[in-house]
């Protein structure tokens, strides 16, 4: 298997181990749970969103300053806000998603701007999945 391919697939599967801690955590605190049933989710969502952000960060260093990078460390860090309180968890978590879905549909001149730069950037570099 060639090393892009396998990046690519490792990426795949970083994401779809993602999308489970998601709808855990989301399931959680939507449906009002108490922290620790859901608390493994939470742990598998950090961990596997933050390898992801690795792997592009590493791919292509102007993620960071990309409307897709920056929505993405944002909501890392929405996530490091939950706190038990049912109100304001939920409120997180719906927000998460919303982020997530509007991100990951967005046009690319979206996904790919850069503040930084006030421009679209491009690279051959990033790493697809």
């Amino acid at each position: 298997m060639k090393p892009a391919t396998a990046k690519r697939w490792t990426k795949i599967s970083l994401r779809s181990l993602h999308l489970l801690a998601v709808a855990g955590v989301g399931g959680g605190v939507l449906l009002g749970l108490e922290k620790h049933l859901w608390l493994c989710y939470w742990y598998l969502a950090l961990i596997s969103g933050t390898l992801m952000m690795s792997m592009d960060v590493i791919s292509n260093r102007l993620w960071l300053v990309q409307i897709r990078g920056l929505t993405v460390m944002l909501k890392l860090v929405l996530l490091l806000l939950l706190d038990g309180d049912p109100l304001w968890d939920r409120v997180l978590v719906v927000t998460v998603i919303v982020l997530s879905s509007v991100i990951s549909h967005a046009p690319g001149a979206l996904r790919y701007y850069s503040l930084v730069h006030r421009r679209v950037i491009n690279s051959d570099r990033d790493i697809k999945g």
